[in-house]
């Protein structure tokens, strides 16, 4: 997984608003909750067409909506921050789009807990915002806490943890580490087939990924000088 595909499955975050008000027991306006989800989807629509621009404005009228609602400390933020700092990765804006995400995984923990699954998808933003831009020391740690939040809190055949890993793999497979890229991809190669089927863009993906790496490790066996070959007699 290569440019804005690295910041996903921002769609998670959608359920932030419904689930900490219920868990508050607060009842904000009906008519303004709906109209920041519909704005966040909209959002989501123009962003997934390219329309950045339209979708930048849809997230940040969505995030005032939720401010006005919840508060600029509320976790019901988290959907509108994720989305817009989506946005700015999608545009290269990597410090804008650190900033947010930082924002909200500061918003997450302290409303849900630092073993959230909503937590663990800020982790996962952040850790792909200095991923793409080459930092993988930074990467890595919030990789790996990610996925050891989505384990624990969803499963580890959930579709979130193939999302984690696939990242993960991309991460060892830039860095020429193709033995740990390619067990990464055949996890996620697995849980995708369970969870979508064979035939699904997503599986066919990081299939293509998963061979690629193979690949690349047979042609680094087959270009290795043997033992023998290096044995002075």
């Amino acid at each position: 997984m290569r440019g804005s595909r690295l910041f996903s499955y921002i769609a998670y975050m959608l359920c932030s608003a419904v689930y900490t008000s219920a868990a508050a027991g607060q009842s904000p306006p009906a008519s303004l909750t709906d109209q920041a989800i519909a704005l966040i989807q909209a959002a989501m629509e123009s962003r997934g067409d390219g329309f950045l621009s339209r979708a930048e404005a849809q997230y940040r009228q969505s995030l005032a909506i939720l401010e006005t609602i919840s508060g600029p400390r509320s976790s019901d933020l988290t959907p509108a921050l994720n989305g817009l700092a989506a946005v700015y990765f999608d545009e290269r804006r990597y410090t804008d789009a650190e900033s947010l995400t930082r924002r909200s995984a500061s918003l997450a923990e302290a409303a849900l807990g630092a073993d959230h699954p909503l937590v663990a998808t800020s982790l996962h933003n952040l850790a792909a915002i200095y991923h793409a831009q080459g930092q993988y020391a930074k990467a890595e740690p919030l990789y790996l806490r990610a996925l050891e939040i989505r384990e624990a809190a969803l499963g580890p055949k959930h579709p979130f943890v193939a999302a984690t890993l696939v990242n993960l793999a991309e991460l060892a497979r830039a860095r020429g580490d193709y033995s740990q890229a390619a067990a990464r991809y055949a996890r996620a190669v697995a849980i995708r087939e369970e969870a979508f089927g064979i035939d699904d863009p997503r599986v066919v993906e990081t299939q293509a990924n998963y061979a690629a790496v193979l690949r690349k490790m047979r042609r680094k066996c087959f270009s290795s000088p043997s033992r023998d070959a290096l044995t002075m007699r």
